[in-house]
């Protein structure tokens, strides 16, 4: 399992992001790029972070979270995981609107993805998440549509997903990974210089936790 996909990708994505953030001009929030071991042992490592964090869970604005990126090419959508959640999603949709594209769930909610990446980690604890992830549906992809969007997916992993043949392929074309990861850098930087506080939508089961959080940092503040 050499995981060049499942995550290395993914972990690309997020140093890229803190490279070209680093560089730019400072944002008003905190920003913190982490890499998280031992997610398919439980999210051992995103688990240990929320455990112990580095800035408390209810000052935490949100979290967004790349895993797995499709390797097919340029999109005329992003996935969305775990529709009906958080105002996330519609940072997502305003963000896509600058590519051109639009928000489509997740055509295959039965896999769960929403409770078993990292980002569940804080989740569970009230912080608003986000997470891109490849095999959450097939992708309406500019060359051949969302039947090709979904042959990637069938392919992966039929074929690669946790095996030994997940490795680099000079036939990947990255340009939609691309395009997942600006939308990333869209929303950090809009929510990095803002006020603003992303809520959960008022059918999560997540809502309460971050109500209840809010007001304990209002009271300190």
């Amino acid at each position: 399992r050499p995981g060049a996909n499942d995550d290395a990708l993914g972990t690309a994505g997020v140093l890229e992001l803190a490279r070209v953030l680093k560089a730019g001009p400072p944002l008003e929030r905190t920003l913190v790029f982490a890499v998280w071991t031992a997610e398919e042992s439980g999210l051992l490592g995103s688990e240990a972070y929320a455990v112990d964090p580095i800035y408390p869970l209810e000052k935490t604005v949100a979290n967004l979270t790349l895993d797995i990126m499709q390797t097919a090419g340029l999109a005329h959508d992003v996935i969305l995981v775990g529709e009906g959640q958080s105002e996330l999603e519609d940072d997502l949709e305003r963000a896509a609107a600058k590519q051109d594209r639009v928000v489509t769930p997740e055509n295959l909610p039965e896999n769960g993805l929403f409770f078993r990446a990292d980002h569940f980690s804080v989740a569970r604890r009230g912080v608003p998440v986000l997470l891109i992830m490849g095999i959450a549906g097939g992708s309406d992809l500019v060359d051949g549509g969302r039947a090709a969007g979904d042959r990637w997916i069938a392919d992966y992993i039929a074929n690669c997903y946790h095996q030994t043949c997940d490795e680099w392929d000079p036939d990947w074309d990255l340009a939609g990974a691309v395009q997942d990861i600006e939308l990333f850098r869209t929303i950090v930087e809009d929510l990095g210089n803002s006020g603003r506080w992303p809520e959960w939508k008022a059918g999560s089961e997540y809502k309460a936790i971050r109500d209840a959080s809010a007001d304990a940092r209002r009271a300190v503040d």
